[in-house]
């Protein structure tokens, strides 16, 4: 695809995605990455060609290449090869239909052990213990997750996220024999397509780009006009009975959602106070 091709269709996805014109300035580098990203979209079904381990390893290298908390490097990557693991992992999610038949099977953790164990080894007290000492593993986990996200699209994998293994987290240490200070973040199934996907409209810009100064103001009539918007594009993916988007996460959320994450974060040994 040319580069003005590639413009031409960054803009496009991105106004079907956005419902507002972005503009690609002319000349720039890197179309070809952008496109990708531009279009992405969660999968849930997948080809029975299996990913190779050294792909597999390949990707987790440039996954861990992601920038790091003051290069602490507290995420780590659990590959389930194990088909008795695996299937313990997907019995957790029966919601998830399509977990068991994925290729990959990857938990990414936030690891805060490794970085204490450099304090005990030293004989030295460590004076982290509080949010702050979780938060961090956290945040490097979400970003190797993106990079290992965005690496598998490059060599034409695709896949989905797993945060509902959340919801399970204690067998999820279990099975994976999590240790104390190491927890999982979010769970992700990758392997080969079997079709394409539209991706799905996100809120507009202006409700979640800001300039100078948090602004939302006018929250409830974008999010209104993008209840709309998400209607018409569930129509046009042969989805007439969806519901707004608005709804939609009232009801998913009319429930307590997780609401023994924090002492299952403590019993892993974080101090969250």
């Amino acid at each position: 695809m040319s580069g003005k091709a590639e413009t031409a269709a960054i803009e496009a996805a991105l106004r079907e995605r956005f419902g507002e014109q972005v503009t690609v300035p002319p000349g720039l580098p890197g179309t070809d990455e952008l496109l990708r990203i531009a279009t992405h979209a969660t999968h849930r079904q997948w080809a029975p060609t299996p990913v190779a381990p050294e792909l597999s390893r390949l990707l987790a290298a440039c996954a861990l290449s992601a920038p790091s908390k003051s290069d602490l490097q507290q995420a780590d990557i659990v590959e389930v090869r194990d088909p008795a693991r695996k299937l313990a992992l997907a019995e957790l999610v029966p919601q998830l239909p399509w977990f068991a038949s994925a290729p990959l099977v990857l938990v990414f953790c936030g690891n805060g052990r490794r970085f204490r164990r450099l304090f005990a080894r030293a004989g030295e007290p460590f004076r982290n213990e509080h949010l702050d000492g979780f938060f961090n593993p956290t945040v490097d986990a979400a970003l190797v997750l993106m990079n290992y996200m965005r690496a598998a699209c490059a060599v034409g994998l695709v896949h989905c996220p797993i945060s509902v293994l959340r919801d399970r987290a204690r067998e999820v240490a279990r099975i994976l024999e999590l240790p104390d200070h190491v927890f999982p973040v979010a769970g992700l199934c990758v392997g080969y397509p079997v079709s394409e996907r539209m991706p799905v409209p996100r809120l507009p810009l202006a409700a979640t780009v800001h300039v100078d100064r948090f602004d939302d103001s006018g929250v409830d009539a974008l999010v209104d006009a993008y209840d709309a918007r998400r209607l018409a594009a569930e129509a046009r993916f042969g989805r007439p009975g969806a519901v707004p988007w608005s709804q939609a996460k009232l009801r998913q959320y009319a429930e307590a959602q997780r609401p023994d994450w924090g002492a299952f974060v403590r019993e892993q040994g974080f101090d969250t106070d």
